[in-house]
């Protein structure tokens, strides 16, 4: 097209000295002969078709902006200018990759198997991955598909929806306490892959949980029970407490009560964690930035002995002292829990005064009780609370202290002091009674750890 022949408008926009940008896209309009402002070319408000004007290193064109506006053809301007310069053609490539992870919308049931398989990936315990599956598997989806409309993608778990169904949940403090830190590990797990902004279950405050306190068994209790194995299996009556059963239940017990070890750890207790020093192998102690290295914790000779000579069932594993190596932990704690039920059933029909209250109820029992009395004989001798957290496989020493301290013995005794120097103060008798033999705490089992 000869410039004789181009519109008034484009013949000023040529008339441009090209010494202004050696790139440049101008929108100017191409107006009908017929329109009111024909011949002003950069008059925006007409509804006459909008140009380009390209100029690119000594060379210039028009193409048509495809629309009537002003703002469309600015737009579309604009993107002619970012493809003409690198450093905008990638910014603009990542804001697209940004706004299509946003808009990737997952579906919830596909997030909760992709953290399940995670978190088996990682070899959590049994327990754990059981704990998990409830929490995510039969409680949150099962929850959201019964809602109205039902809710399907993991956007739509916002703050307001994670509340409704958390208050939703039955069950004890503490119970409701775990089940939400297994929901903020999972949100926080979608967080890390992209999936979602933020962590909708940390904006609302956890339950505290109840604090149980510490009960563990008296010398008389556990000597009860000691006392109760030799009855409970009355199979075989001719024995008289030397069956299988009553031997293995026996020395189970006097494992958790001299090792301190957790029921589970006590019922898949393995043959070469204990040595010929009588010492048990506990666990792998880590230290942060160092080999980790291994606790032993030291146990009667006597019940050392009647542990290594333990008899083995019908399906135990040689490798083991009570264990098949094929049931799963769960399931072999639970069966050991009903174990000792028969056998606090037992003990509390003879000595009904050691494990019933004066209105008649029955007094806690159980076997992490076992565990307590460990920790808590230990403390009344005089051990210092460091060193029992070490033995019980604490990762902190604050854990100990939060379930034992009313227990340290010197803490104790700096205490009575204090009181007794308020009550000089005061001008109060500080004699110290003779304590009764029924009221006082035994330090120390005085009798073997065999006896019944």
């Amino acid at each position: 097209m000869s410039s004789a022949a181009l519109p008034a408008e484009e013949l000023q926009l040529q008339s441009l000295p090209a010494s202004i940008s050696t790139r440049n896209v101008t929108v100017y309009t191409r107006h009908k002969p017929s329109c009111p402002k024909n011949g002003e070319p950069y008059w925006k408000r007409c509804h006459c078709m909008k140009y380009l004007y390209l100029y690119k290193d000594g060379e210039s064109r028009q193409v048509s902006a495809k629309t009537r506006s002003w703002e469309k053809a600015e737009e579309r301007a604009q993107e002619i200018r970012d493809s003409w310069n690198p450093l905008r053609q990638l910014e603009r490539a990542l804001q697209a990759k940004v706004r299509q992870s946003e808009s990737k919308q997952i579906a919830l049931a596909d997030a909760v198997s992709t953290f399940l398989n995670e978190v088996e990936r990682l070899n959590r315990e049994e327990s754990t991955r059981a704990k998990y599956r409830l929490t995510l598997e039969e409680r949150l989806l099962g929850w959201c598909a019964t809602q109205k409309p039902p809710i399907v993608l993991l956007s739509e778990l916002d703050v307001e929806t994670v509340r409704r169904w958390i208050h939703s949940w039955p069950g004890a403090p503490t119970t409701r306490h775990n089940q939400h830190q297994r929901v903020i590990t999972f949100l926080f797990f979608c967080v890390e892959q992209g999936w979602i902004k933020e962590n909708p279950a940390r904006k609302i405050k956890k339950v505290s949980p109840e604090q149980d306190e510490t009960q563990p068994f008296t010398r008389e209790q556990y000597d009860a029970l000691i006392e109760a194995t030799y009855s409970y299996d009355t199979r075989n009556t001719r024995k008289a407490g030397d069956t299988v059963n009553s031997r293995r239940a026996r020395a189970y017990l006097k494992v958790l009560r001299w090792s301190g070890l957790r029921a589970g750890d006590a019922a898949c207790l393995s043959r070469d964690k204990l040595r010929d020093d009588d010492s048990l192998f506990l666990y792998q102690r880590k230290v942060k930035g160092k080999a980790s290295s291994p606790v032993y914790g030291l146990m009667p000779n006597d019940v050392a002995e009647e542990l290594r000579n333990v008899p083995a069932s019908a399906y135990t594993h040689p490798n083991y002292f009570l264990w098949s190596g094929r049931s799963k932990r769960k399931s072999e704690v639970s069966n050991w829990i009903k174990i000792f039920g028969k056998i606090l059933a037992k003990a509390t029909e003879k000595h009904p005064k050691l494990f019933q209250e004066s209105d008649g109820q029955s007094k806690p029992g159980h076997l992490h009780m076992l565990r307590d009395t460990f920790a808590v004989e230990y403390l009344l001798a005089g051990m210092p609370l460091e060193e029992v957290s070490r033995l019980l496989g604490h990762s902190s020493v604050l854990i100990t202290q939060k379930h034992y301290a009313p227990w340290v013995l010197e803490r104790q005794r700096r205490l009575a002091t204090s009181v007794r120097t308020a009550w000089s103060t005061m001008g109060i008798n500080t004699d110290v009674p003779a304590a009764s033999g029924a009221n006082r705490r035994p330090v120390a089992f005085a009798r073997s750890a065999t006896s019944s």
